[in-house]
């Protein structure tokens, strides 16, 4: 295999440098074996601390962020369970302390983590972990979470998908004939909540869908269905139908269309907003929760809305180190005066950020990324040289190996610089004050 698609590969490109044998590629790190148990315990403690050592492209990611308030809530999503049917959007915790979001409808059974690789139907989360009471005098940005509140001890939290969003987040999206839908999204129409379950869904009235087959209604002649197994649209043959799955009746009782049904009424996820995504219900059934955030520390600083103290703003999932926030910014100069940024009067305390900002923070930031299939392959060059300085001796007892795999390593971090693997460059010192008012 050319390529590096899980840790396996990288602890046994490890040991290839240590001159030892290799893993079993299905087994991994659970191989019973002392290469095994030694690779397996240094490779994630390594991985994190590789990636905190670089501002690695890769892994670089923004979240928005917004001030803690007294209405501030946390976000606490449940473990994922393989009983549970998801939905796009719903938030889990894989039982490591790694959050994932479903990219699906009906999120069945798909371990976030599984190995060698994790499943294709969930995406690391990397968001904010705070949540804020919806305000609509706000406007919010891509990725931030807003919940609503009935007022019955119930709520419904939401993310946004645009920047600018101004949009009541429980306020239902019109059905309109101009525009094309996508699986998943949610519209009204008559006041009725319809799902589409097709893509380039153009031009169809929701109406105009049958209601899904059910295993104890009696159709008559001509009645139309649509099977949830492959999504088609069925008619029926004759009267007195009753039980007769049309996916599996081989034409005898019913009559495919071969047209799939582009609308349901029967969804989980809740409705509202198009530029809104619902990502858990009043009971949280799909796996996201809230919990009161009651700060202790740091002291004396927040709420926003206190004009006398500094305010607090939680680090988003998967956080590891802050990256320059606004790289080669003022390299270019307007008429020789300087356009250096700002100064950032930030204090990273406890994973807070502290400061007299009072407005939404977009931060960049280097995330825990573990998926090996969106790593650089310099990294995974890098890593598996670090892994092999520190499993070749217990593994090999030689000492003269250590030399070669330590040029390794550094030759491998040369590299991924000069192939901007490693973000190369830094940050535009702030703007120096005497400078600026001799300019």
């Amino acid at each position: 295999m050319a390529e590096f698609n899980a840790p396996v590969d990288i602890g046994n490109r490890a040991l290839q440098h240590c001159g030892a044998e290799l893993l079993n590629a299905t087994l991994g790190f659970t191989e019973n074996s002392k290469r095994a148990r030694t690779v397996g315990f240094a490779y994630g403690k390594l991985r994190r601390a590789e990636l905190e050592r670089n501002i690695w492209t890769f892994a670089t990611r923004r979240a928005a962020l917004r001030a803690i308030d007294v209405n501030t809530m946390l976000l606490t999503p449940a473990l994922w369970v393989s009983s549970t049917s998801y939905f796009a959007g719903s938030i889990v915790d894989d039982g490591t302390g790694t959050l994932w979001v479903s990219r699906i409808q009906s999120n069945l059974n798909n371990q976030p983590n599984a190995t060698p690789t994790p499943s294709t139907a969930w995406e690391p989360y990397f968001g904010p972990l705070t949540v804020s009471l919806y305000d609509s005098t706000q406007t919010y940005y891509a990725g931030e979470l807003v919940y609503t509140a009935a007022g019955d001890g119930t709520y419904r939290v939401y993310a946004s998908l645009i920047t600018g969003n101004s949009d009541n987040p429980a306020t239902g999206t019109a059905w309109s004939a101009t525009t094309t839908y996508r699986p998943g999204q949610v519209v009204t129409f008559s006041s009725v909540a319809y799902m589409s379950l097709i893509n380039f869904n153009l031009n169809q009235t929701p109406t105009s869908s049958p209601a899904i087959w059910a295993v104890g209604t009696t159709y008559a002649s001509g009645a139309r269905v649509y099977d949830t197994d492959n999504g088609l649209i069925y008619t029926s043959n004759g009267n007195g139908n009753v039980g007769h799955d049309p996916s599996t009746d081989g034409g005898i009782n019913w009559t495919s269309t071969g047209t799939l049904c582009p609308w349901t009424t029967v969804f989980v996820g809740g409705s509202g907003s198009l530029n809104w995504l619902e990502i858990g219900g009043a009971e949280f059934p799909n796996g996201v929760g809230l919990a009161t955030l009651n700060i202790q520390y740091p002291l004396g600083s927040g709420p926003s809305s206190q004009s006398d103290t500094r305010n607090v703003y939680r680090m988003p999932a998967g956080f590891l180190k802050e990256a320059p926030q606004t790289p080669k910014d003022g390299s270019a100069t307007w008429m020789g005066a300087p356009t250096n940024s700002i100064y950032n009067d930030w204090e990273i305390e406890n994973h807070y950020i502290v400061t007299r900002c009072n407005g939404v923070i977009i931060l960049r930031f280097v995330a825990d990324v573990q998926d090996v299939r969106k790593m650089k392959s310099m990294f995974c060059e890098g890593l598996a040289a670090r892994i092999a300085e520190e499993v070749c001796e217990p593994l090999t007892q030689s000492g003269s190996k250590l030399g070669a795999i330590t040029a390794a390593y550094a030759k491998a971090m040369s590299e991924a610089r000069t192939v901007n693997a490693i973000e190369a460059g830094s940050e535009e010192p702030p703007l120096d004050d005497y400078l600026a008012c001799r300019a």
